[in-house]
């Protein structure tokens, strides 16, 4: 287009002149308003399709549910509405399309009739040859060839450049919990952990957690008790640094987290969810996914320490058999000793256990107990329980609630305090719970 636009010039100034002043300005125009227009469009249309399959994902893992509740037609028309809004998020940017494509083809025609007048005045008034006048919009024709192209092609980079845009927010949004340029190796801990003058709040305005001292001694497990929402898990997160506090410090054998990389960290620290999740594959898969160069033997030992002998044997194809996306095919139990499992299998020195007996039954809890025994073995532990037979088998309990740490003792001692935790051993006797101590119900 640049050569042409040269040899326009060299052919007659004037023509060039008014090719320059009357089309080019329009084009851009136009490309302006497209860029914007059809940005905007391409954009909704990302989002539209990310609601469509969100949705689909959440009913189809749902199912159960939705049927259980006859909602499967309330589902389809939700999804309809979803479907649709994705529907007319293409239509607009289909009317952009529609508009920008013709009308800059409407203005190279309308262009080239305007400039072909402006030509054959200036023939008849002997300012210009008839060879001029033909190699002119010869030339000219070249010259829109390339612009109705580009009009093609911008519209495909419109698209992509949608999808490059919102990936581009995904992998610029910064982590909550940043790493230190000058962030050191952790080196192996003991497993002391120290809360000192803790505070946070996932609203700034509405703390969780204020002043919380607490300490965690090597090998030692406590136990935090409390109603929901006190903020029992938030102070294991802040030790295992998903969060930062916003005030005070949280220390591993004396050094602050926020100074050591995260992997140094987490590599020594174990996790075992309320909800424990498992990939699609093997199970053999499932238990390597804590730390790379296990073998086999170490997986044999996994299975005989947490009490997974019995699943084993029991599936059809052993640690070879495959599990659906997220352990539907287990039962809540034996998803939880796969857990417990593969917690083993990292070798922590410390393990963080959230609510790990909350939602089984006596049976499946005392297997799990009896994995728990073998597992924090000369461990450092945090165990997140509302069931108190689990809070009784730590060396220590905090009891948890408005804000802070209210009492801290062993089982035996809180009880005789006659305090918060009192009541809740109490209640939990009233209600049917077992005493691990006694190792009967009331």
């Amino acid at each position: 287009m640049i050569v042409i636009t040269a040899v326009l010039f060299d052919l007659n100034v004037v023509l060039a002149t008014w090719t320059v002043v009357l089309v080019v300005p329009l084009l851009v125009g136009f490309s302006i308003w497209f860029h914007r227009a059809s940005e905007a469009g391409y954009l909704l249309s990302r989002d539209r399709i990310a609601n469509v399959l969100a949705d689909l994902s959440e009913s189809l893992y749902g199912i159960r549910v939705v049927t259980a509740n006859n909602r499967q037609r309330r589902n389809i028309t939700n999804h309809r509405h979803v479907v649709g809004a994705y529907r007319d998020a293409n239509f607009f940017t289909g009317r952009v399309n529609a508009v920008y494509g013709p009308a800059t083809i409407m203005i190279g025609i309308l262009g080239q009739a305007l400039l072909l007048g402006i030509g054959g005045d200036m023939y008849l008034r002997h300012q210009l040859t008839l060879g001029v006048l033909v190699a002119f919009f010869l030339y000219l024709n070249r010259f829109f060839q390339p612009i109705q192209l580009l009009v093609q092609q911008y519209n495909s980079l419109q698209q992509g450049r949608s999808s490059v845009i919102r990936l581009r927010e995904l992998l610029e949004t910064p982590p909550s919990v940043d790493e230190r340029a000058d962030a050191t190796q952790l080196p192996t801990i003991e497993g002391r952990i120290t809360f000192e003058h803790v505070s946070f709040g996932y609203d700034p305005t509405r703390p969780v957690l204020e002043d919380v001292n607490l300490e965690i001694a090597p090998g030692e497990s406590v136990a935090f008790v409390g109603p929901t929402g006190a903020g029992k898990s938030t102070l294991a997160k802040l030790a295992n640094r998903f969060y930062d506090p916003t005030q005070g410090r949280v220390l591993v054998d004396g050094v602050d987290v926020r100074t050591v990389t995260l992997r140094s960290l987490r590599s020594q620290l174990g996790v075992v969810p309320q909800e424990p999740f498992l990939f699609a594959g093997s199970i053999r898969t499932n238990l390597r996914f804590g730390r790379t160069g296990i073998t086999d033997a170490d997986i044999d030992e996994a299975v005989d320490v947490v009490g997974l002998g019995d699943l084993i044997e029991r599936l059809p194809l052993g640690l070879d058999t495959v599990v659906h996306e997220r352990g539907q095919t287990l039962s809540s139990g034996e998803r939880q000793l796969l857990a417990l499992a593969r917690a083993f299998l990292a070798r922590p020195r410390v393990l963080i256990l959230d609510e790990a007996t909350s939602s089984l039954d006596l049976r499946s809890e005392t297997i799990i107990e009896r994995a728990l025994d073998r597992l924090l073995e000369g461990r450092s532990a945090i165990l997140i329980a509302h069931r108190l037979t689990t809070a009784q088998r730590a060396d220590r309990i905090v009891v948890i609630d408005e804000g802070g740490v209210l009492e801290v003792g062993t089982p035996s001692e809180l009880i005789a305090k006659a305090g918060a935790y009192a009541a809740m051993y109490e209640a939990w006797l009233a209600s049917g719970g077992r005493d691990a101590t006694r190792g009967a119900n009331p």
